[in-house]
């Protein structure tokens, strides 16, 4: 607003002075007198100098016309003028525009207008490596997969280009499904730019889908050094890829080879629980059951989890439901707010049939964090003290509209399975977390959980291990699956 001011302060300021010069010119008395062949040119001295301003401007014009047909002639003789260089400037401009033109069309996904914007831009030569990468864009969102190929394979050559040609056949080379071919492109790419993040990533994600896990490790480490930012990330998922090479490893009947590397693992990330479950397995199979144990205990300081209980119950099946809890009591200590903590006591409470101290300790949470399997517990606890069958009912109605409990479920999909390092639906890698997952219904698409099955002939419950899980059953079925 200031400079706009000052602008026209000054334009005001020059009009005034032109218009006082003048004013002052046509007031000096006086003429200037031509004489040509006996023939006198009388003009006022104004007039005169508006005849010098005109015969000025002709002669600039006649100069430059002059200047103009000889570089009319040179360019016809193919000579580099001033002409040309206009027309280049034109052409150039007509080049950036299209390009400009198409790079919007690309990001608004107008990819037929990519390509005929692409053409006009294709005038230039100095636009040819970014046009065609465009190009190939366009081609690949439109399906045209095999022109995309042909001009990546075009650009490879150029060393401005190929990593973008590389990483464009690998895209390629993945929606053929030829996983091998694109890994091996995907090391080219990293041993073309090492510190290139972009590369790392795709040659990690390619070397997961082909469960190349001593590879996928080598890869990670190299991110790690890359970035300090995400370094604790890396090492955790540098711990996932060691499980995933441990249970392998356990499959393939390398059971001690599997121990070594699962300890490893849980170096890296000794919160991981699913980690710390397998090498506690590992341990168990192999006779050194106190081993397992101490690894459970360990983890459990940092992360009490149903999945550390449930493996911690499994060293001893065939104990009674008092000694199992008499083994539990220390992993209890210092966790009487943990909400995981109450829920696991309760369950033992209830097989121990020690009814009372069950509801003691299951009604806070029922106050502060009610899901189904705690409303299910707390209709067997009412049964067991023997309430009537319209109270044990009215706690199984509300469990059937209550959130379910804590699963293990993918953040990316939302599909709950038991955890692995790889999501079996969506195949995304490192994405199970255990939580409540975005629709809590009881009975969803995966499983119902109800994790205790109330009888309406029995009072009695006894805790049982079955398929690595905890489950509650009546003596009644207990006897019925014996007798068969």
């Amino acid at each position: 607003m200031i400079f706009t001011l000052i602008r026209g302060f000054f334009i005001l300021l020059l009009t005034v002075v032109i218009t006082y010069f003048f004013s002052f010119i046509g007031k000096i008395p006086g003429s200037i007198v031509f004489e040509i062949q006996e023939k006198e040119f009388k003009f006022s001295i104004i007039v005169f100098l508006l005849m010098l301003l005109i015969f000025g401007f002709l002669f600039f014009f006649s100069i430059k016309t002059f200047q103009l047909l000889i570089a009319i002639v040179d360019f016809f003789m193919g000579k580099e003028t001033a002409l040309l260089r206009f027309f280049k400037r034109i052409k150039y401009r007509r080049s950036q525009k299209a390009l400009n033109n198409a790079i919007i069309a690309l990001v608004e996904g107008e990819n037929q207008k990519v390509l005929a914007e692409t053409s006009k831009a294709l005038l230039n030569p100095d636009f040819e490596k970014a046009v065609y990468l465009i190009k190939a864009k366009a081609e690949e969102n439109l399906g045209n997969q095999e022109n995309a190929d042909k001009i990546f394979k075009r650009l490879l050559p150029i060393k401005e280009t190929r990593l973008a040609a590389l990483d464009g056949l690998i895209r390629s080379k993945i929606s053929k499904g030829d996983l091998v071919t694109a890994l091996e492109l995907a090391k080219r790419s990293v041993i073309l730019k090492p510190k290139n993040n972009q590369s790392l990533n795709t040659l990690f994600k390619i070397q997961i889908e082909l469960k190349d896990w001593i590879g996928a490790r080598k890869t990670l480490v190299l991110q790690q050094n890359l970035d300090k930012k995400t370094r604790s990330i890396k090492q955790r998922q540098e711990a996932l890829v060691l499980y995933a090479e441990a249970l392998k490893r356990k499959l393939e009947g390398e059971e001690l080879r599997a121990l070594e590397t699962i300890k490893e693992s849980m170096k890296k990330s000794p919160d991981l629980v699913p980690t710390v479950c397998l090498a506690s397995d590992l341990e168990n199979s192999i006779g050194k059951i106190k081993n397992a144990e101490k690894y459970i205990r360990s983890c459990w300081k940092i992360n009490p989890h149903p999945d550390l209980a449930k493996k911690f119950a499994n060293f001893y099946p065939e104990e009674t439901p008092k000694n199992r809890l008499n083994r539990f009591s220390p992993l209890f200590k210092n966790f009487n707010n943990n909400p995981i903590v109450k829920s696991i006591k309760t369950e033992l409470l209830i097989a121990s049939e020690e009814f009372p101290a069950a509801k003691r300790v299951i009604q806070p949470l029922i106050k502060e964090e009610p899901n189904s399997s705690v409303l299910m517990m707390m209709a067997a606890i009412e049964k067991g003290l023997g309430s009537s069958e319209e109270i044990i009912q009215g706690w199984i109605s509300k469990a059937f509209y209550a959130p379910r409990p804590p699963v293990w479920f993918c953040e990316k999909c939302n599909y709950s399975e038991n955890w692995s390092p790889v999501c079996k639906k969506c195949k995304s890698f490192d994405s199970m977390t255990w939580g409540a997952q975005e629709i809590n219904n009881v009975f969803s698409e995966n499983k119902a959980i109800l994790p205790f099955e109330v009888d309406n002939k029995t009072k009695t419950f006894e805790r049982k291990i079955e398929d690595g899980e905890l489950v509650q059953v009546s003596k009644e079925e207990e006897n019925r699956k014996n007798e068969n």
